[in-house]
């Protein structure tokens, strides 16, 4: 089992927070999202929990997908209209082979979500039949930081 999913029973479940992780969409927005029938999900103990099928499900969704798509394009036009930080920044923006997506996206969410990232932007998509593509946004050296990591892991894996 992954390091940021939860495990009842025979199932793996994901978070609200993975959720908004990489889909760019916000706790409220997600929560419209529930209410409305487009995202299920099962709430155990007070914490939203999703199925790999379910999140699938909701982000291929007609309805959704356009929010999500702009949300990731968002990211590199905020980037490249931006200039006025006040630290260096940086958006990376890598695609990688399609056996490597939901790896990727469960290493990027985990450590964003347990790491000392500040306002980091993450972005992923793993469409059919294409590469998985991934944007980080944030402080330089926060970004290099995280891809060197999620690098060093894959290598220890092989």
């Amino acid at each position: 089992m992954d390091k940021n999913t939860l495990q009842f029973g025979e199932g793996e479940y994901y978070t609200l927070g993975d959720i908004v992780q990489f889909t760019g969409l916000t706790d409220r927005t997600l929560r419209n999202y529930l209410s409305s029938g487009l995202l299920e999900g099962e709430k155990i103990n007070g914490l939203w929990l999703f199925t790999a099928e379910q999140i699938e499900k909701f982000i291929t969704n007609s309805s959704v997908k356009p929010s999500i798509v702009a949300k990731r394009n968002s990211v590199v036009y905020d980037f490249l209209l931006g200039g006025e930080e006040t630290v260096e920044q940086c958006c990376l923006v890598f695609d990688l082979p399609k056996k490597q997506d939901k790896k990727a996206m469960e290493y990027f969410c985990y450590a964003i979500n347990n790491g000392d990232f500040c306002n980091l932007k993450f972005s992923f998509d793993s469409p059919k039949n294409k590469a998985t593509r991934i944007i980080l946004k944030g402080e330089t050296k926060q970004i290099l930081q995280l891809v060197n990591e999620y690098y060093q892991n894959i290598d220890e894996e092989k």
